[in-house]
């Protein structure tokens, strides 16, 4: 009626009332102890209130009571003894208040009493004995209390018991078994342990029976089919093993089967066709296995069928769209094949279909990639539509913008689906969710974008759509979520993308994207996640934005860009952060103190930079940091002390940054004594002032004299280190093949030294590196190593045609290729022009070449040699496309050590972030199978195109583990969709793929024990490249593969040649 105010105690004045129902309104205050001054009161319904206070015992008053119905307001206090005066109550309702204390033992006197409601309260204690004396009992709800103890073997007459969500322990008691008149049993969500006890199949007239939510376990036992009258079994989330009984089909009343989340094993019985009157059939998250019985097609009533979860396989029976009453359909997280059929176009009724996460294909008799999505025009409740991470092929109709306008889910992602994104897709308005990521769909984003009103999140990421970024998108006031990675759109970063008010999480990265970041992000101040790295973003990082970032809550990413100038002090506002990345940029100037404001950061990179000055040591106060990188920096000072940097195993977080000095384990310099007098202090500054004049007098001197011998070094004969018949280049030679080491020739920038491009006078293209050498010792090993690398000859190995020594300018010259280096064609950087499209096969190829290469460093070499930054960058590739080693020994020649074998030396940590084995960091001895690890990443670098260093392996995931995790029945999910593509069915490529990616994981494992040998794995690999010119060519595939995993660990079997992706 929707009234409100209090109940007037005047109400206790009409000695003749006998019903008084004032419930579900909105009344407040206390019940009024007048009330009992009522005695003619048969009927008080004060239920669905607000009334507060405590239950008065005056009510005991009313001693013609016999419903009382207090229920679901704000009461609180203990149930008052007295209420066990009112001798005729039959029907006591207090549930849904805040009770608390005891069970009277005093209700026992209510012998009239029916039904008991004291559910959802803070009542505790035992389960009083007392209650088993109530013989006119029939319904007693304790649910959602804290009370223990048995229930009382003389509930005889009860017909329902609800003791839910009351933290129960211990196992069923026996005596349910003897409560003959029970109809409805509700143990669920408690800790009851032990088995479900067969006697419960003595009770004939149980209609419900739930035990979901406990630890019970055992098998389900078949004595269950004895209670013919049952139509809810609910036994989901306990610990239940074994088969599904069939027996249970005989339980022809059943209406809703509740069987999901136990360790159920077997089959699927094609008996429950007996089941004809079932509604709800739930036995997801199980191990079930073989085929969906197409026998669930005769199930015309069923409305709600989940399967999800299993090990099921085979095809999705034609015969469900026969389901015709079919609402929730859900089949994903399986192992399901084949086509989706069309017949599930027959369901008027459905709202959710979920086939995610199996093995679905498209018909290859139809160009587009989701056929049976036509036939879903037809049904126009659909909500939700999930079949992401299958392998659909094909495009998408414009049809598509003709399912149900009721939809507000769809997820299409992780599929091989291509074209463009049809124009009409914009006509499902109600959309919240559209996930159409890692897929290969090209071309623009559709304009109209902003029809989708509702839309709260847009996944379009990893494809291949170029354009520019609609402006549009701010039109979309609920979107909450956009993510536009890993595509090819260009252009500037629209001014107006956070009008939407509600935008939480951006992800722009691996695009094109030019310009500066706008200010005008800094209203996007919901922001939890931001990420524009690898764009060509350029300028400064605005301030204002890095201020607005407060609710930061994730990461922020803005890294490999062309960002300048110096970090906002602003960085000290993003105090909720748990990830900040600003590596691979131009920024200057020096770190701020105020990062050390950042306490929750657990991670920080500000790598590939030309910071300067000292670390701050406030950075060391950072008690949640577990990762940092500062290396390849201009950063000068002691290392600070405490926090993360007492951590011996960060060596790599600070190379690159020659003016660093620190303790003896980080392979730093040690530091200066600082420790000096006034007196010394004061002396420093007297010869400084002097050194400063004799500075410049000097200055003018050494000018002339560096003239004079330059003109005499450009003119010199070759100063020359190899002996013999190899060509001699002089100075003035690599000058002019150079232009002047002009910067436009140069290929690249390395740990050891830069590269450049040279043409020498024949016309003879070369390339020239230029080593950083940077004490005597390494001067001294460079000549005495390039005498020993002079001899080194193998076709997959970088030729060096010569070494030069002049005082500023010390390296190698080296055979130039002409197909540029692995790393640009695995991670093109425009368009793809001038790069190769890597197939499995090329694949196959290089990864044999580097095995051959480093199998003759390693074991046939005159001087054995330890790579020790083996990685894309270092493996170029010729004009035939033969993959050539470079940068071999280039660890020797840059280190002071000298031993003929580098297999046991420790020496200063040489590599990059993401390739170098993991002994190392822990301060492990240089071996050859620290390559071996790198040569692994490497393979699995080129199979999912993914960097180790890729932003999505943060804390303990690693590209290793990542894709292990998904070896060897979910690579869909991580191999590159194109390469995926270019395996297509064939089943040799199909194996053949799944051995590539077994070697990459055998050689990146943890523990170099468990490594091969780079001999065993260039003879694995090459068994590996006949499988893809026919089956026949593969026949001793299995036997080599299997011989290299019994070297490396003998309890490993290689995937079943059914094992397909």
């Amino acid at each position: 009626m929707g009234l409100d105010g209090i109940i007037s105690p005047v109400l206790g004045n009409l000695s003749s009332l006998r019903v008084l129902d004032l419930s579900s309104n909105y009344l407040t205050g206390i019940i009024p102890p007048q009330l009992g001054q009522l005695p003619n009161l048969w009927i008080l319904l004060l239920h669905q209130n607000h009334l507060q206070g405590t239950i008065p015992p005056a009510l005991s008053a009313c001693r013609s009571l016999y419903f009382l119905a207090l229920s679901y307001n704000q009461l609180h206090g203990s149930i008052p003894p007295e209420l066990s005066f009112i001798r005729s109550l039959k029907y006591l309702y207090l549930g849904g208040n805040n009770l608390t204390g005891t069970i009277p033992p005093s209700l026992k006197n209510l012998s009239a009493l029916v039904v008991l409601d004291l559910a959802n309260n803070e009542l505790d204690g035992h389960i009083s004995p007392e209650l088993g004396m109530l013989s006119h009992l029939q319904t007693i709800y304790l649910f959602g209390n804290s009370l223990s103890g048995a229930i009382p073997s003389t509930f005889h007459s009860v017909r329902a018991i609800n003791l839910s969500q009351m933290g129960l322990d211990g196992t069923n008691s026996p005596v349910l078994g003897s409560l003959s008149s029970l109809r409805s049993l509700d143990l669920s969500f408690n800790n009851l342990t032990g088995t479900i006890p067969p006697h419960l199949g003595q009770l004939p007239n149980l209609q419900i029976l739930d035990l979901a939510g406990n630890q019970l376990q055992g098998i389900i036992p078949p004595a269950l089919s004895a209670c013919r009258s049952l139509y809810l079994l609910s036994l989901t989330f306990n610990q239940l093993h074994g088969s599904i009984p069939p027996e249970l089909t005989l339980l022809t009343s059943l209406k809703y089967l509740y069987m999901g989340g136990n360790s159920l094993t077997g089959t699927i019985p094609p008996s429950f066709k007996n089941l004809s009157a079932l509604v709800r059939l739930d036995l997801a998250l199980n191990n079930l296995s073989g085929n969906i019985p197409p026998e669930l097609g005769i199930l015309t009533d069923l409305e709600y069928l989940s399967l999800w979860g299993n090990q099921l396989s085979g095809n999705i029976p034609n015969s469900l769209g026969n389901c015709s009453s079919l609402k929730e359909l859900y089949l994903n997280t399986n192992q399901l094949g084949g086509t989706v059929p069309m017949e599930l176009g027959r369901l008027k009724l459905l709202t959710k279909i979920y086939l995610h996460t199996n093995q679905l294909v498209s018909d290859s008799s139809n160009t587009l990639a989701l056929a049976f999505l036509n036939a879903p025009t037809n049904c126009s409740h659909l909500q939700e539509i999930d079949v992401k991470i299958n392998y659909f092929t094909g495009i998408l109709a414009p049809t598509i913008g003709q399912l149900s306008s009721n939809l507000n889910y769809f997820a299409l992602s992780a599929n091989m689906i291509s074209g463009s994104i049809p124009q009409q897709i914009v006509n499902l308005t109600n959309l919240t969710y559209l996930g159409l990521e890692n897929n290969l769909l090209s071309g623009n984003i559709p304009s109209g974008i902003n029809r989708f009103r509702e839309l709260e999140e847009l996944h379009l990421g990893g494809n291949k759509l170029e354009g520019s970024i609609p402006s549009e998108i701010s039109h979309m006031q609920h979107l909450g979520l956009l993510n536009l990675s890993h595509n090819q759109l260009s252009g500037k970063i629209p001014d107006s993308l956070c009008s939407s008010q509600q935008l939480r999480r951006l992800l722009l990265q691996h695009n094109k994207l030019s310009g500066e970041i706008p200010v005008s992000l800094e209203g996007c101040q919901k922001l939890e996640l931001l990420d524009l790295s690898y764009n060509k973003l350029g300028g400064k990082i605005p301030g204002e934005v890095i201020a607005s970032l407060k609710n930061l809550q994730f990461y922020l990413n803005i890294s490999w860009n062309s960002l300048e100038g110096p970090l906002p002090q602003e960085m000290s506002k993003i105090v909720m952060a748990l990830a900040i990345d600003i590596s691979g940029n131009k920024l200057t100037g020096v770190i701020p103190i105020s990062l050390g404001d950042c306490t929750a950061l657990e991670h920080l990179n500000l790598s590939h930079n030309t910071f300067e000055g000292p670390i701050p040591h406030s950075l060391s106060k950072l008690k949640n940091l577990q990762e940092m990188d500062l290396s390849f920096n201009n950063l000068s000072g002691q290392i600070p002390e405490g926090g993360l940097f007492q951590n011996r195993t960060v060596v790599t977080f600070f190379m690159g940054n020659p003016g660093l000095c620190g303790p003896k384990h980080y392979s730093l310099p040690p530091c200066p004594n600082l420790t000096q007098g006034k007196h010394s202090l004061l002396k420093k500054v007297v010869l400084s002032v002097v050194g400063t004049i004799g500075f410049v007098l000097c200055c003018f001197i050494i000018v002339i004299l560096w003239r004079h011998k330059l003109s005499r070094q450009l003119v010199r004969s070759s100063s020359f280190i190899f002996q013999g018949n190899y060509p001699k280049f002089s100075y003035q030679d690599l000058f002019i093949a150079t232009s002047g080491f002009d910067e436009s020739n140069l290929l690249g920038v390395g740990n050891f030294g830069s590269v450049y491009k040279g043409m020498l006078r024949d016309g003879k293209i070369i390339a020239i590196k230029n080593l950083n050498l940077q004490n005597e010792e390494a001067l001294k090993s460079f000549k005495r190593e390039c005498k020993m690398l002079g001899r080194i000859r193998h076709r997959n190995l970088i030729r060096i045609m010569s070494a030069f020594f002049y005082p500023d300018l010390k390296g190698l010259v080296l055979e130039f290729a002409y197909n540029g280096s692995l790393e640009k064609h695995l991670h093109p950087e425009r368009d793809g022009e001038g790069f190769c499209k890597l197939g499995l096969s090329e694949c196959l190829s290089i990864a044999v070449d580097v095995a051959h290469g480093m199998e003759y460093l390693h074991h046939d070499c005159p001087l054995q040699i330890v790579h020790c930054d083996l990685k894309p960058s270092n493996v170029l590739l010729d004009a035939n496309m033969t993959a050539l080693v470079t940068d071999f020994g280039i660890s020797r020649l840059t280190s002071t050590n000298s031993t003929d074998s580098l297999s046991t030396t420790t020496f200063a940590l040489k590599g990059s972030i993401g390739y170098i084995a993991p002994e190392y960091g822990l301060g492990g001895n240089v071996s050859i199978y620290g390559d071996v690890y790198s040569y692994g990443i490497l393979i699995l670098e080129m199979v999912t195109r993914r960097r180790p260093s890729d932003d999505m392996f943060v804390g303990d995931m690693s590209l290793h583990k990542w894709v292990r995790s998904a070896f060897p029945n979910r690579l869909a999910e991580i191999v590159d969709r194109e390469l995926l593509s270019d395996v297509n069915e064939n089943m040799e490529d199909n194996k053949c793929l799944l051995s590539f990616i077994h070697v990459g994981l055998l050689c990146s494992s943890e523990s170099s024990r468990e490594r091969p040998s780079m001999s065993d794995v260039a003879k694995a690999l090459v068994s590996l490249k006949p499988s893809l010119m026919g089956a026949a060519a593969a026949s001793n595939l299995t036997p080599t593969i299997s011989e290299l995993l019994e070297k490396c660990n003998p309890t490993e079997t290689l995937a079943s040649d059914s094992s397909t992706f």
